[in-house]
């Protein structure tokens, strides 16, 4: 018959072995790489879901979320093969402020050609956006009736563009038939001019898998490319969601 110490014994063995094993004194190297926030030299922390292509591991962003620096130190994002810059992330409420980055580097009222945006899946327009609408090469009765809403193009001495902020559907379609083309620039207010909306550009709520959890948790957010699947970087070792959870299978090598 087992003694009573036997029976201890063999009760702890049987105890820490099914508490998870941590590696002690091993450091997760995804964690470390993921802590430190890069700039674009303007200030503005990138990290997840974002990082900067040739500064940061993609493993620290999300899928589609990489960014680019300009030559002026800003964060800048590809979308419908334009760059638009990045003025401000607003990481609680996952939303960023852009605008198209010919606009950006405008010191002047000129008005540039863009095409309209084509926004990706992982993002939305925010609530509370309007439209300016750019007509470009119009007939001379349009310059007629709307002398004071033209301004001067970007390319060409005579070229002008007019620029509307009314929203009347019927307006528009009368007047998109007297121009050769037309494009909805989303600025988040109209004022102070349209050069001046143009420039301070838009906000975008962006689509990604909540970091939360895992940074309420001392982990930093990431994403395995080869799994396809948002990661928790814990400083021992990757989880799926969390540093806190104890159960086994949340482990991951």
């Amino acid at each position: 018959m087992p003694s009573f110490f036997s029976l201890c014994h063999h009760i702890i063995i049987i105890f820490f072995s099914l508490v998870p094993q941590k590696s002690f004194g091993v450091v997760n190297p995804f964690f470390q790489t993921c802590s430190v926030p890069k700039t674009c030299g303007d200030g503005q922390a990138i990290r997840y879901p974002f990082y900067i292509q040739d500064k940061q591991n993609s493993s620290c962003g999300y899928p589609e979320f990489n960014l680019s620096c300009n030559n002026n130190g800003h964060p800048t994002i590809l979308i419908s093969n334009n760059n638009y810059t990045i003025h401000e992330i607003f990481y609680q409420n996952e939303t960023l402020r852009v605008s198209n980055s010919t606009f950006s580097n405008l010191n002047s009222s000129c008005i540039p050609f863009i095409s309209n945006i084509s926004l990706p899946d992982e993002f939305d327009l925010a609530p509370n956006q309007t439209n300016l609408f750019l007509f470009y090469t119009c007939s001379s009765s349009v310059h007629k009736s709307w002398p004071s809403e033209f301004y001067p193009s970007c390319y060409g001495e005579n070229d002008t563009v007019l620029a509307l902020s009314r929203q009347e559907p019927k307006l528009i379609s009368n007047v998109s038939m007297e121009c050769k083309s037309s494009v909805q620039a989303p600025v988040e207010a109209y004022g102070g001019g349209i050069a001046e909306s143009l420039r301070n550009g838009f906000v975008l709520k962006w689509k990604a898998s909540s970091c939360s959890i895992c940074e309420d948790s001392g982990g930093k957010c990431g994403f395995d490319y080869i799994k396809y699947h948002f990661k928790c970087f814990c400083p021992d070792r990757t989880r799926v969601w969390n540093c806190t959870n104890t159960t086994r299978f949340e482990y991951l090598p």
